[in-house]
């Protein structure tokens, strides 16, 4: 019985550790990701680069030395989320009609977070109103 606890205490061990993020260099994100970065946050100085392996993806996270960060899809490369701790999401990555919805209603937020959720978009604004839209770019709804 000893023995059986000690190997079920071994396997979750090593999935944990294995489960867990992996600095990698930042030549290692796909190619995509790393023209996104140069493209979108050039006066950023990249601190460090962790690789989390989920059930069937990899997912990529750059942080910042300004405490901001990018999250990517390991398979694509697509920009999964991005999160600024300083400053607001460039307006650059940010599609048309949520530019245009959040500067209609929202004058004078910034977006700090923005993610592509299995619906569409999530953005967060500065007041920490979180807005939901369609793949579309389309407004869904909002919550405080």
């Amino acid at each position: 019985m000893k023995k059986i606890l000690l190997l079920v205490a071994a396997a979750v061990f090593a999935f944990a550790v294995n489960a867990a993020p992996q600095k990698v260099d930042f030549g290692k994100l796909p190619k995509n990701s790393q023209e996104f970065i140069q493209k979108n946050f050039p006066g950023e100085k990249v601190k460090a680069v962790e690789m989390d392996r989920e059930a069937s993806w990899d997912k990529y996270t750059v942080y910042f030395n300004s405490g901001n960060q990018v999250s990517f899809e390991g398979g694509s490369g697509d920009c999964s989320q991005i999160i600024m701790k300083n400053g607001s999401v460039p307006m650059s990555v940010i599609p048309a009609k949520i530019k245009t919805y959040a500067g209609n209603n929202y004058a004078g937020q910034r977006i700090v977070m923005m993610e592509t959720t299995a619906d569409g978009y999530k953005v967060a604004l500065a007041d920490k109103t979180v807005l939901d839209f369609d793949k579309d770019g389309n407004f869904t709804k909002a919550t405080k």
